[in-house]
Formats: C-alpha cells, structure tokens, sequence
C-alpha cells in the first residue's frame, strides 16, 4: 500500500457549547490508528476549523496532513469529505472513535471491490448487532436506508462519489426544502450527515451499490439507547463503565471491545487514553 494513495481523515470543528473538547478526541483517534494499523494502512489527515490547531496539529507526528477549512457550514463538514482529503482512496471517521486491533484487512476488501461504502449496521457493546431503532425513527417513517456516515469509504476518482457527494452537499445547503420534500414523517430538526447521506442514496437508488451486506465495518455505536438491553442507561460511562488498561484495551461493562469503539458520552477519559498511547509510541510498541 502507498501511504499518498489511502489514508483515514478526520474532520472537525470548535464546539460552540464549550462542552466538549473535539481536538482532543481528533488526536485520540488518530494515535489509535497510528498504534493499531499497518504502516502503509496508518496514515491520517485532519481538517479543523480553528487556525490555531493548524500549527499544534502539523507538530504532532501522527498527523500526516493538516488543513485548515471553514467555508461552509462546518459543524456538518462531513458532507464535504471528497473535497477535503488528500488521498485517492480515504476512509472518513466520526471524530469520537477508537481503534482497538488492526482493520486494514478491511481497507484491503475496498481498495479491490467497492468504489463507494457507507456503514448499514452498528453493534452493542456486547458486540451483538444493534436492533434499536430508537434514534432512528425518521429513517423508518421516511424509508430512508440505514446508514451510518461514521465509517464511510470512497475513490475520489470514481463517477459515484461526485454524484453521490454533490448531492450530498446540495441536501446539507438546503436542508428546508429537502426535509419539506421528502421527509415528512417525523421531521428532523437538523438534518445531520446520517440523514443527507440516506436521503441522497434513496434518490440516486444506489443503496444496494453503496451499502451492501458485508461483515464489517463493524463499530459498537454506544449511545445509550443502542444497546438493546430492557434497563434504561441514560450514559453509558455511568451505568455501565467504561475501564481501561495502560495499554488502552477497552471494556464497556466486563465485555471487552472488539471493534473500532465509537463512544457517546464525550465525557470519557480522553487525555488519560492520550497519555497512555504517548506511552505507548515512545515505548516503539505498535499493534
């Protein structure tokens, strides 16, 4: 693999609230992919909105390129991702994730097969799939496909994904006349990336094309309502913990996690888990 043909981008923007620390977790994930990928499958490219970040960012050895971006509206940035990476091939991440194994064997299926993939599917922290579709009515009331901009792969050279982001774009500019339109059931306030992303393949009708059954990728989506189980969690991090080791092996409850972990609460320990990768690299232990 040529590290300049595929890389992971992250694209991420200031909370207005002052809540939660975004840059921090855009670091977090990438030093988990620096720690768990294959060389060649580890490379990672950040996009903020905050010009200070640009000189901090390009210090830090994990990022691979960092660019400076806020021309649209960019807390939904996302809908952008083909304009914004600097690789062909590119795998776009929420910026509240963790790797925790190696996933490029995943990369590798795309690279051969697909031109363009978006998530169908996310799991429990039990590692089962996730059958709730508490967050999810606007999709089952407006038969919108179930897809999750999460994990979204795509060539940049490819037809599909000028189409299908162009729409995406033109939905994420006018979202009033969009959701007028076509989502009349159970109405959105925002439409965020999820939403603009289904809308735009049920009008193209390529869901079949850009979200097939696969195996993966698999990500545990811990948001609380997600987790199937009858007890009400009202944050994960409270009701069922969240435990680290120094080597940053995760476990939600006493299930130890698997797969790339997409937490919800923002309030997990993040700078601890940062400190622990910094351990890690100068350690020189990947994987």
């Amino acid at each position: 693999m040529k590290s300049d043909k595929f890389g992971y981008l992250i694209i991420v923007s200031k909370d207005k609230t002052g809540k939660h620390d975004y840059f921090s977790m855009a670091y977090l994930l990438a030093l988990s992919i620096k720690r768990t990928q294959k060389v060649g499958y580890d490379s990672v490219a950040i996009v903020v909105d905050d010009e200070q970040y640009v000189e901090l960012f390009k210090a830090l050895p994990v990022f691979d390129s960092v660019t400076f971006w806020n021309k649209k509206d960019f807390w939904d940035g996302r809908s952008y991702m083909n304009e914004l990476t600097p690789w062909r091939y590119t795998v776009c991440l929420d910026t509240d994730m963790i790797f925790v194994r190696d996933c490029s064997h995943w990369v590798d299926y795309f690279l051969d097969n697909t031109k363009l993939y978006v998530a169908n599917k996310v799991l429990t922290y039990r590692n089962s799939l996730s059958t709730s579709t508490h967050y999810r009515e606007t999709f089952i009331k407006n038969k919108l496909p179930m897809l999750y901009s999460a994990y979204t792969f795509f060539d940049n050279k490819q037809s599909i994904t000028e189409s299908f982001f162009k729409l995406v774009q033109t939905i994420t500019e006018h979202p009033e006349e969009f959701k007028n339109y076509f989502l009349t059931k159970h109405t959105p306030l925002v439409m965020g990336t999820d939403e603009a992303f289904a809308l735009a393949a049920k009008i193209l009708d390529i869901e079949n094309e850009i979200a097939y059954d696969l195996e993966f990728p698999k990500f545990v989506h811990l948001k609380p309502m997600n987790q199937d189980i009858e007890s009400t969690i009202t944050k994960t991090g409270l009701d069922l913990g969240y435990y680290f080791n120094k080597t940053n092996q995760i476990k939600v409850s006493v299930f130890n996690q698997i797969d790339i972990v997409h937490y919800a609460d923002k309030d997990i320990e993040v700078h601890r888990l940062i400190k622990n990768y910094n351990d890690l690299m100068l350690e020189n232990f990947k994987g």
